[in-house]
């Protein structure tokens, strides 16, 4: 259907306006669920983080142990 509203006509503005605020909705949706996805990456970073410096405590424990051992 075509168009025949001029770039003044309050409606034409208050409907693009409408289209506008859904576009941004969308938008902050979309944000919402990426920041929850890296928040859970960041997460699972800070786990990983903490059962690294374990593991290297326990070989850095062991490696002492097998060195004592030896002399």
């Amino acid at each position: 259907m075509k168009d025949d509203r001029g770039e003044l006509d309050l409606t034409k503005q208050i409907d693009e306006l409408h289209a506008t605020i859904a576009g941004f909705q969308h938008l902050v949706s979309v944000q919402k669920l990426e920041i929850a996805h890296l928040k859970k990456i960041q997460s699972e970073n800070e786990s990983n983080k903490n059962l690294l410096q374990g593991y290297r405590k326990v070989i850095v424990d062991l490696s002492d142990k097998l060195r004592r051992k030896d002399s």
